[in-house]
């Protein structure tokens, strides 16, 4: 996984896709064909303050994409897979490894100093940090979010939950080609 560093324009079009000002901002790992963001790192742990954990490393910024896997999330998509997790021991295997990817990654975003002085101060912090999955579930075993999972899919080719959705949203469109992102991009001074 490779991260490029998060430029001004990319901060622009990421507060636009967001609709805030984007915070803990570490890098771009995936982007649409259009070259927008499409996936970005955050930071695990606040800047001003570590306290402040952040436990979606990998975030997905497409708004057309976002919009696709919320509608399959209010279709009951979230409870679907957890049944299948359950009852596949392969696949229930494999999502804990997922999860476990997560938090090792998770965990190597943080700076050797700053861990350090969380290991000494702020052990609620540590905890989280340690043990909680991808969404920052406490069970390994479960999903509460379809967007988080495909964001880390896409980062690492690593999620079996993220690989069903991408195959979920792939049957409706190639790559999440979004006009208003695209526009952003091209407003923001990009060439085509």
């Amino acid at each position: 996984m490779k991260a490029e560093a998060i430029s001004q324009q990319d901060r622009r079009i990421i507060g636009w896709q967001i609709r805030r000002e984007p915070r803990n901002l570490y890098g771009v790992v995936r982007r649409c064909k259009n070259q927008c963001p499409k996936v970005i790192i955050n930071h695990p742990l606040g800047r001003k303050k570590p306290a402040d954990i952040f436990p979606t490393v990998f975030w997905l910024t497409c708004p057309a994409v976002v919009r696709r896997i919320s509608r399959i999330e209010d279709r009951g998509y979230i409870q679907r897979i957890q049944d299948q997790i359950i009852n596949n021991f392969t696949l229930a295997r494999n999502m804990r490894e997922a999860h476990q990817e997560y938090i090792f990654i998770r965990r190597s975003l943080v700076e050797s100093s700053t861990l350090s002085r969380v290991q000494k101060s702020e052990k609620k912090v540590l905890k989280n940090l340690e043990w909680l999955g991808i969404g920052g579930v406490a069970d390994l075993k479960g999903i509460k979010c379809l967007h988080t999972h495909y964001a880390h899919y896409l980062a690492t080719c690593n999620n079996p939950v993220g690989q069903l959705v991408a195959n979920m949203i792939r049957q409706k469109d190639d790559d999440g080609y979004c006009r208003d992102c695209h526009n952003q991009n091209t407003f923001a001074g990009v060439a085509e």
